[in-house]
């Protein structure tokens, strides 16, 4: 194991709160939330339709949402890459045409897969738990086929006053005592998940060589649904 890929590991344990069994857990309990009718509504409406497609899931956790698609798509050849152990360890029952690689996507390189091998793929929560996007944005160009879509879905900005009422609905800022590490936690989640507003993350996408088709607004602002397409491949 290299020591960027355990130092990638250590920020993620500490991203997830330094509990990496109850972050595996929460994935888990969201999986439903996350991939529901309107989640799959999109996912139909981009990505190619056929028969023996590969699709990719980034940062795939237990890889909830590979299975279903396994379950609904038996022909297809199925990635999941993910880093965390405790992520790892919650893959059970793993179908036949699914594999599971380990990687640091904040710099996963284009020959981590063949040349553009993929159909479509996800990343779900992902980016903005990476260092920074372009390396990764950069290799999808490569693992994408040309016209090869990327779903997107992340937290984005939010107003750090909207941030601070949802995480603590009950307490008066203007009067109550606030816990100096409660609070120091507080602000490094909040600058951890608002790094990037829905627009930042379309011009990045752009910026790379993807036409963005589609955006969404999700949960009142404070997150975003991108379909992106591979325009062509790089040479």
């Amino acid at each position: 194991m290299t020591d960027e890929l355990n130092k990638t590991r250590r920020y993620l344990e500490q991203h997830h709160g330094g509990d990496g069994h109850r972050a595996a857990e929460r994935t888990i309990d969201t999986h439903e939330r996350n991939h529901d009718n309107d989640f799959w509504s999109f996912w139909y409406a981009h990505t190619p339709s056929g028969n023996a497609l590969h699709i990719a899931d980034l940062g795939c956790g237990p890889a909830l949402f590979l299975k279903q698609l396994a379950q609904k798509h038996p022909d297809y050849r199925l990635t999941g890459i993910e880093i965390a152990p405790y992520m790892l360890a919650r893959v059970e029952d793993q179908p036949a045409n699914l594999e599971i690689r380990i990687a640091d996507l904040n710099a996963p390189g284009p020959a981590f897969f063949d040349s553009a091998p993929l159909d479509a793929c996800l990343a779900n929560m992902l980016i903005h738990e990476l260092y920074q996007p372009i390396n990764l944005f950069q290799a999808l160009r490569h693992w994408l086929k040309p016209g090869g879509v990327l779903i997107l879905t992340d937290m984005v900005r939010q107003p750090v006053v909207n941030f601070l009422h949802h995480k603590f609905p009950d307490l008066d800022f203007a009067h109550d005592p606030a816990d100096a590490p409660t609070m120091h936690e507080c602000f490094r989640d909040y600058f951890e998940h608002n790094r990037y507003s829905a627009e930042d993350i379309e011009q990045l996408l752009k910026l790379c060589g993807f036409d963005v088709i589609e955006r969404q607004t999700l949960r009142e602002g404070r997150a975003t649904r991108i379909a992106a397409r591979n325009a062509a491949h790089p040479t």
